[in-house]
């Protein structure tokens, strides 16, 4: 049931910008003089009425993922780094963009890893600028995470609203026949001022801003690529500003992607003027990532238990600060431990090595693409977590 007037649309002049000439007289002819581009509404003054049972629920849920946060933060490992490449990997797969964890950890280390990982990588560093800038979300912040995400793109301007038409589904030549057309270009600024000023509303609860925050962002959809994945970020963005995460990245791209028909539609819904689909969908996509979070960190924690059983190496040994540092960087090379430790390429090798020996560590690579090691036991959970048909098996 809609609360809010559906989007309207305005009728806009059509000019042909792209070669036509391969296409057929039928298809041509269906590229009309005109277009209808959507007016979406303004959302800084709307309010939703929320089912009072479902209204529990969302603060039930509030609590039991600051308690998670608050656990997870407390630990001696950076858990959080490792949940930040796994969402990463949820929210490029919604996107048909896949790589494995270790891809994607080497991509962090190396620039001549496969395509994917690097695009992936990126959006790791998006995801990373999106909670740890301390300033409220502004549009400023949102061109930050949008230039780290496309910082390698080669046909546009990263952080750089677009100056051009762009729709989703039909013809790559027209916007007639497209599933849904953004508004005109010349209506970002004013939309974007709206969706700020409905991000510092106090009087909200955090998960139904940050459900808005995040529809209202698609149906603005303020770039030409990198919607999606920026509009993720927003999400966890919103609650860090509003104190729910304050650590921790939950997947929730991973609960995202356990139903993305759902998620799509809700998307729709939204933009017929019915906000509730999707604050129910990111509910559901957040206490599904308590649910792989927990999960996680509970077998994490079983491996760590495991490695430290296999040390005698006193507490101060920077072997242990090692141990730790693998759960957020699963893929090393001695130049990386140099660095993060503090050490010696010669101490950061005897490390590596006394790891290998332990089990702890595998070598891969070659002498030609480069000696990396990674940790096989972290890598495996990580994977599943941000991997649709291992996201299923979990919830089974």
């Amino acid at each position: 049931m809609s609360q809010w007037k559906p989007l309207g649309y305005e009728t806009l002049k059509w000019e042909i910008n792209k070669d036509i000439s391969t296409l057929s007289r039928r298809s041509i002819s269906k590229i009309l003089p005109t277009y209808k581009s959507s007016l979406p509404n303004m959302i800084s003054d709307k309010n939703i009425t929320i089912d009072p049972d479902f209204e529990v629920a969302i603060t039930d849920l509030l609590i039991k993922i600051s308690r998670f946060d608050t656990i997870q933060s407390a630990k001696g490992y950076s858990f959080p780094t490792a949940l930040l490449r796994s969402e990463s990997a949820a929210s490029s797969q919604i996107e048909n963009l896949t790589s494995s964890i270790r891809n994607i950890a080497i991509a962090e280390l190396d620039s001549k890893s496969p395509k994917n990982a690097q695009i992936i990588a990126n959006n790791v560093a998006a995801m990373r600028t999106a909670i740890n800038t301390t300033e409220m979300l502004s549009i400023s912040t949102i061109q930050k995470i949008h230039n780290e995400l496309m910082k390698s793109s080669k046909t546009i301007i990263p952080g750089d609203f677009r100056t051009q038409a762009v729709w989703i589904g039909g013809s790559p030549y027209s916007p007639h026949k497209a599933i849904f057309v953004p508004p005109h270009y010349t209506h970002i600024k004013n939309y974007m001022d709206d969706l700020i000023l409905y991000a510092g509303r106090i009087d909200v609860n955090p998960i139904v801003k940050a459900a808005i925050l995040h529809a209202q962002f698609e149906t603005i959809h303020p770039f030409i690529d990198g919607n999606g994945r920026t509009g993720r970020a927003l999400i966890h963005k919103s609650l860090k500003d509003d104190d729910v995460l304050k650590t921790v990245a939950l997947p929730i791209s991973a609960g995202l992607l356990n139903n993305t028909k759902d998620y799509m539609s809700a998307l729709l819904a939204f933009q017929d003027g019915n906000p509730i689909p999707i604050i129910e969908q990111v509910f559901n996509a957040l206490e599904l990532s308590l649910v792989i979070g927990s999960k996680a960190s509970e077998d994490i924690s079983l491996v760590i238990n495991e490695w430290e059983e296999t040390l005698d190496e006193k507490k101060t040994s920077s072997m242990w600060d090692f141990l730790y540092l693998l759960i957020q960087q699963p893929v090393v090379n001695s130049t990386y431990l140099s660095n993060k430790l503090d050490l010696s390429v010669r101490g950061a090798n005897l490390l590596i090595h006394r790891a290998v020996d332990l089990g702890i560590l595998r070598r891969i690579g070659n002498q030609r693409r480069g000696i990396l090691y990674q940790a096989d036991d972290i890598i495996e959970i990580m994977d599943k977590i941000s991997d649709i048909d291992s996201i299923k098996r979990l919830i089974a």
